[in-house]
């Protein structure tokens, strides 16, 4: 028996690591001892083990990847660490030549061969180990759902887009029952699945897909998911932790506060004090799980009478999104037997402005009620390319007031780029950084509301860049600045200058030019503007 460790390095993600879930169930099924961890463990855990596997996400996190790899490649021997992931895939040699090492796997891992094993076992097949999710404290957002692949690769070869080197191959890779059914067997039902795939609509299969979901209980109108016994679940994951010699301590104390949050619900005085005495026998036993496993069966009845018992919808999400050019009238008839949401649809250049809303209205006719777009920007585009984008999206939705519907902008970077600084052609610094502003404020979605759109980036392209250019305190506290009499000054100040003042200003405001360089005092004026930080008395 091997003792491996899992490792994510410590930055914030949404999704749990699928790759290092995939390995430990490969591990599990061998018997091997697996821990996972997110971060630097110390060096006391770590020369306790006998391989440890480090996932990386995104190439602008490469700083943080690199630093939480030397952390264990100073604690063990290089060949006993392996490195993969998204980024590992993409810049493989820079990892290589930065750690010394060559255990850098890249892509997928079909085979068992590539980390040294001779068993031949497809580990990127296997189902994922939702166990591993709770050795650490950190919560990801949408951790408890299901997250498979029906497909991989995509056949577009878009530039701006990793898919092509991750996963250079299209293939359908259906095998959703199988999938589904072993992670209900094993950790209890999920009411939502996530599809990764990156473009599904290429597939071959994609009506049997819908079908398997539909055999699973992922039919459009048919409530079918009955949240699980969370007692029952949390006890079979406390003797599976047990049975694997991981902790289990934290896993008992959220059970028991679950039992005392549990007593509210709870009407009849009889089953009250019963409960009450369930918890005091399970408080004042040495051994928790022995005490948990003989009450089992009274407080699982005392539960199963006053837990929420009502049939929900399950829901699809295809995450990566769907490609609005493939989305014909006779797939979506397909699709529209499950309940997606959200329906994200990409919308990344006016040029595919017509496809979208085909696609849009498209799917709207078959029921679709939640909408989700992708927008890239810093591309090839212009800032008045993604305001009319976002713009036309909000139009789109004005005659549909039944409809939910957000646009997300993702900003572009090179694929190989190892932080976020990359600036597009037709954008600038100060432009980005208000964009950036302007979405954190909105927590980086845009609302399908006009007016709040357009008090958010203008309606027309005058008022967009005219915010843009604003000092991004006053686009951060809009409605400060506002009632201060700041923004009016800025605007009459901004709005007095000539074309060539305004170009000037912008070039100071990207760091092209030297503030004591700038002798026009229409300019010197509204950059003291830039200055302040909080609203002082109305001017």
């Amino acid at each position: 028996m091997e003792k491996i460790l899992l490792v994510e390095p410590d930055y914030k993600n949404k999704f749990p690591p699928i790759g290092l879930m995939k390995i430990a169930s490969y591990h599990r099924g061998k018997k091997d001892y697996v821990e996972f961890y997110k971060g630097k463990a110390p060096y006391t855990a770590i020369i306790n083990f006998d391989r440890v596997y480090i996932t990386s996400l995104f190439t602008f996190y490469y700083d943080l990847s690199v630093d939480t790899m030397r952390h264990y490649l100073n604690h063990m021997h290089k060949d006993s660490v392996y490195v993969g992931g998204i980024s590992a895939t993409l810049l493989a040699e820079k990892y290589k030549k930065e750690l010394k090492i060559d255990n850098v796997i890249t892509g997928q891992l079909t085979d068992s061969s590539l980390i040294g094993y001779k068993d031949s076992v497809n580990i990127d097949e296997l189902p994922l180990d939702y166990d591993i999710l709770d050795d650490i404290n950190y919560k990801y957002p949408i951790g408890d759902n299901v997250f498979i692949y029906t497909t991989r690769g995509c056949l577009r070869g878009c530039k701006f887009c990793a898919v092509s080197r991750l996963e250079p191959r299209f293939e359908d890779t259906n095998h959703i029952v199988n999938q589904i059914k072993t992670i209900r067997n094993k950790y209890g039902d999920k009411r939502n699945v996530f599809i990764m795939d990156n473009n599904v609509l290429y597939s071959r299969e994609l009506k049997k897909v819908i079908q398997d979901l539909n055999s699973i209980g992922y039919i459009r109108n048919t409530p079918d998911y009955i949240e699980p016994n969370y007692f029952e679940i949390m006890l079979k994951k406390i003797e599976r932790r047990k049975e694997y010699n991981n902790k289990y301590d934290k896993q008992i104390e959220e059970l028991i506060e679950y039992l005392n949050k549990f007593r509210s619900r709870v009407k009849s005085g009889k089953l009250m004090r019963r409960l009450n005495e369930i918890l005091n026998y399970i408080n004042k036993e040495g051994n928790k799980i022995k005490a948990l496993k003989e009450a089992r069966g009274e407080t699982i009845e005392i539960l199963e009478k006053y837990r929420f018992k009502q049939k929900l919808q399950r829901y699809v999400d295809f995450n990566q999104g769907l490609d609005a050019r493939l989305l014909t009238e006779e797939k979506m008839k397909i699709m529209s037997n499950i309940a997606i949401k959200p329906f994200r649809l990409a919308y990344d250049n006016i040029d595919g402005e017509k496809a979208y809303k085909r696609a849009l209205n498209n799917a709207y006719s078959h029921g679709v009620k939640y909408f989700s777009n992708y927008m890239l920007y810093n591309y090839k585009d212009s800032p008045y390319d993604l305001w009319k984008r976002l713009y036309n999206t909000i139009i789109l939705y004005e005659n549909k007031l039944d409809i939910q519907g957000f646009s997300f902008p993702m900003k572009y970077a090179p694929i190989d780029m190892t932080n976020r600084g990359y600036i597009g052609k037709k954008w600038n610094k100060k432009y980005l950084s208000a964009i950036n502003v302007i979405l954190n404020v909105t927590k980086g979605v845009v609302a399908k509301e006009k007016d709040f759109f357009c008090e958010a980036f203008g309606a027309n392209k005058k008022e967009f860049i005219e915010i843009l250019t604003m000092p991004n305190q006053f686009i951060k506290y809009r409605t400060l600045f506002k009632k201060s009499g700041h923004i009016k000054t800025w605007k009459r100040k901004y709005n007095s200058m000539i074309s060539r003042e305004k170009k000037i200003l912008l070039e100071y405001l990207c760091g092209l030019i030297d503030k004591n360089k700038i002798k026009n005092k229409k300019i010197i004026s509204i950059i003291e503007l830039y200055s302040i930080t909080m609203p002082r008395a109305k001017i």
